[in-house]
């Protein structure tokens, strides 16, 4: 007599979740902001009192960019908010840039977190949030994801917008 083996579920009878464990997300995410960190101090960009606090802070979201593809990749829903679809897009322009760069033999002088102007960035990003926006509506998902990517979104879309409309 064959049984059958239902899936592995936990106390509330939900089935559990099989993927890597969140431990590694933390790993990845410690490891963007800590190369972060080391490019800012290398660079001597990290001093008191902040004065280039906008420079480090497109730097840290360049780092974040860059495991992006790497954190969503494990997700194992695919019903993402628009959030990742931002982070997503995001870390894959940082990738896909770095890929050239170093195809063309720039890979010593190429800058691996921020390859694109802040400027090209921002609005690369807010075309696909207004393009991802219309095709899947707002979305309720308070993941932490999901959050990161709008707030990602958001920095770059705002220094984008401040570099388009400052007059000099």
């Amino acid at each position: 007599m064959a049984t059958k083996r239902a899936g592995s579920k936990t106390a509330n009878g939900v089935p559990a979740a099989s993927g890597s464990p969140p431990w590694t997300n933390v790993v990845l995410l410690a490891g963007a902001v800590g190369y972060g960190l080391w490019l800012l101090v290398n660079r001597g960009r990290m001093s008191w009192p902040p004065r280039e606090l906008l420079a480090g802070a497109t730097t840290l979201a360049g780092c974040l960019a860059l495991v992006g593809p790497l954190v969503l990749g494990r997700k194992e829903s695919t019903d993402g908010g628009l959030g990742e679809l931002i982070w997503l897009s995001g870390g894959l322009l940082v990738w896909v840039f770095d890929l050239a760069a170093a195809a063309r033999g720039r890979w010593r002088g190429t800058s691996w977190a921020t390859p694109l102007d802040v400027q090209f960035m921002g609005l690369i990003v807010l075309a696909v949030a207004l393009a991802g926006w219309r095709l899947r509506g707002g979305s309720k998902s308070w993941s932490w994801t999901n959050v990161t990517g709008w707030l990602l979104g958001a920095f770059w879309i705002g220094m984008a917008l401040e570099k388009v409309l400052s007059v000099e």
